[in-house]
């Protein structure tokens, strides 16, 4: 997809797969809410959330980037794949050991509530796209490249692989307004991360977030068939 400033694209190889991994990571832990909490640094980010993601469903041919026209910059990415094949390669056990990362563990149970609970369906291959990060550089926000680029990931999966829904978790007002406002979401479960325990750390009484104070964090389904707004 085009438009006057910005292409969209699919990510097809590692060295750009790996560049937009390094965004993600930096982008996060500069600006998202739960990451800034978390205080940790985008290397450490890089190495066990944003990296490992991405070599994971990278080669679905689902993820997308935002570049620059005139400078070719990559200023936007996403990584996004089958939610039946990342639940089949990774069922959530809640005996395994905890993530590195509070927030990976509470966006797994998420991801479960979601499959066990709110979809009400069998989870079939090419039906359901999981949307897992997706970031802009800052310095190109407000310009609608986000939107853009998250509906010109969406339609692509929807016309070349007939996936007919997609299901994002929101840790920031920002994405929800993009997801729920643009492209017509649905908020099917929230969870309060300042009540939330980790229940694979400290024998399930730790609770990381009791202090948090950006709000509940939802599982949003979206219909990609339904009209969204430009």
């Amino acid at each position: 997809m085009i438009d006057d400033e910005y292409v969209y694209e699919v990510i097809n190889n590692e060295t750009t797969a790996y560049i937009c991994a390094q965004l993600l990571a930096e982008e996060f832990c500069a600006h998202n809410p739960i990451t800034v909490f978390d205080q940790i640094t985008s290397k450490y980010f890089f190495e066990e959330c944003a990296w490992p993601l991405m070599k994971d469903m990278m080669d679905e041919g689902l993820s997308f980037l935002a570049r620059h026209r005139s400078s070719k910059e990559i200023v936007g990415a996403v990584i996004a794949g089958d939610l039946y094949t990342y639940h089949h390669k990774h069922p959530y056990d809640s005996a395994t050991p905890p993530q590195a990362i509070a927030a990976s563990d509470l966006l797994d149970e998420m991801e479960n509530l979601f499959i066990i609970q709110d979809f009400g369906r069998a989870l079939k291959p090419n039906l359901v796209l999981h949307i897992t990060l997706a970031a802009v550089r800052v310095e190109h926000s407000g310009k609608g490249v986000a939107s853009q680029m998250n509906m010109a990931m969406c339609d692509y999966a929807r016309n070349t692989k007939g996936f007919q829904y997609a299901l994002v978790q929101i840790t920031n007002q920002v994405t929800r307004h993009i997801f729920v406002n643009k492209m017509k979401g649905k908020e099917v479960t929230t969870i309060d991360p300042t009540v939330w325990l980790w229940k694979k750390k400290d024998d399930g009484l730790l609770c990381p977030y009791k202090d948090y104070t950006h709000g509940l964090v939802p599982n949003i389904l979206i219909d990609l068939n339904a009209d969204n707004e430009i």
